[in-house]
């Protein structure tokens, strides 16, 4: 099962979203700003028939104050109704200049009662107050609206209908054209799944319609390739060179054994470095041909007595000490350990030989309990400009992290300023992912 969401559907659903967004704002905007342009024209009105009486009250202070259908005036504010001077005692809702507007204007109750009032100073002192008549509220029976109203009502009609024309093909154009762009994503997500497989490799790469995505198709092949190419010569130069090298060693191996037949059992110590060499050797060349396989098979595990095994290491490699005061000392558990005895030998062997070879006057000291192991020698203080990180010898570092990291163990290297530790853990990375 795939985990992550999938780039199409990311991208689809965030272009419908953000059309979504973008519909459900105009759709509430909409119906606000009608709102405010109707009583915007409403308020201009008012006011500039207040401005008409104050230029004519100014010349003439008896001038009768507007009336029409619409709204009516009074000066003073004594002069209104009850239920409007209760309304001037709270905030307006809207106000456009002089003009305040009282009551919820967005309310789908068509009986909210909803007020527009005003407030015009004659320059004397006295204010105009002019306010607009709701003839609903009149005696003698509901009033029959007027065409004007089912005219607006049927603008907003169509002013919804546009809209939902226009984004709902939007909609479908965009998860359209999205699925048209990233369905050839995702086939090329599939086909380079693929490629791990030589034969599909070798076949004709699909089109993907676009000439970027075909491009990219090439270019990820093209890198397959070489890098198959690249392991495959690898793993040929690591079988050949194992397969080469252990006839020779054999030969050595058989003639070092007529040798010390020859010689009663016992070898000059010329020939011991001999014997110990090709030892080595030989088992190098066995774990060049175990790690140049593609899926190499586990190897055999034993019960080993790891203390008995360094101990082993030790008398091997105790000649590299030469004449240097080197004390070694050792903290092993002698509890017995399942692993491969052949990658033991040679891993804890290499990180021993290593630190014997390079260990200053002093102490080397060599732990181990279950799982972890550690070698800790003093060494020269490296220089500045030293970038290798290998203190090895034979195989070296690098390839023991490889083997290592075949075996599943892990390899951790501390370098202070006079001291090369390494750590070895021989938990197996597959044993513990399969006992989750």
């Amino acid at each position: 099962m795939r985990n992550g969401l999938s780039l199409k559907w990311v991208i689809s659903g965030s272009f419908l979203f953000l059309i979504a967004v973008v519909l459900v704002i105009y759709s509430r905007l909409l119906p606000e700003f009608t709102v405010r342009g109707l009583f915007y024209t409403a308020s201009a009105m008012m006011e500039e028939e207040a401005q008409y009486f104050v230029r004519h009250y100014k010349q003439d202070p008896t001038t009768p104050t507007p009336h029409n259908y619409f709204y009516t005036s009074v000066i003073g504010k004594e002069a209104l109704p009850q239920n409007i001077r209760q309304m001037l005692d709270v905030p307006p809702s809207l106000s456009f200049g002089a003009v305040h507007i009282f009551g919820d204007l967005y309310s789908d109750d068509d009986d909210a009662p909803v007020q527009i009032i005003l407030e015009q100073p004659l320059g004397d002192g006295k204010t105009l107050y002019m306010y607009d008549i709701d003839h609903d509220q009149e005696v003698g029976g509901e009033v029959e609206p007027p065409l004007s109203d089912a005219y607006f009502d049927q603008v907003i009609q169509s002013v919804t209908f546009i809209s939902l024309a226009v984004f709902v093909p939007a909609l479908i154009i965009i998860a359209l054209l999205v699925w048209w762009l990233v369905r050839p994503l995702g086939r090329l997500v599939q086909w380079s799944g693929t490629l791990k497989n030589p034969e599909a490799l070798a076949s004709e790469r699909p089109g993907f319609s676009f000439k970027e995505f075909n491009m990219l198709a090439d270019a990820l092949a093209k890198s397959v390739e070489q890098v198959q190419a690249a392991s495959q010569r690898e793993g040929r130069l690591l079988r050949y060179t194992s397969h080469e090298l252990r006839t020779p060693l054999a030969v050595l191996k058989a003639n070092i054994e007529l040798l010390a037949l020859q010689s009663g059992g016992v070898l000059p110590s010329s020939l011991q470095r001999i014997e110990r060499s090709v030892l080595n050797m030989q088992l190098i060349a066995e774990t060049l041909l175990w790690m140049s396989r593609e899926r190499p098979e586990p190897l055999p595990e034993e019960d080993i007595d790891l203390s008995e095994l360094v101990g082993e290491l030790i008398e091997k490699h105790r000649y590299l000490i030469g004449n240097r005061d080197i004390e070694l000392s050792i903290d092993i558990h002698n509890e017995p350990c399942r692993l491969p005895p052949t990658a033991c030998r040679i891993v804890i062997g290499n990180f021993l030989r290593n630190a014997l070879q390079y260990a200053e006057e002093g102490k080397v000291e060599i732990s181990f309990k279950y799982p972890r192991l550690l070698i800790t020698n003093h060494i020269q203080e490296a220089k500045p400009q030293e970038e290798s990180s290998d203190f090895g010898y034979g195989l070296g570092l690098q390839l023991m992290h490889q083997l290592c990291a075949k075996l599943g163990w892990h390899i951790e290297v501390i370098r202070e300023q006079q001291r090369f530790t390494v750590v070895l853990d021989v938990t197996s990375l597959r044993a513990v992912e399969s006992a989750r």
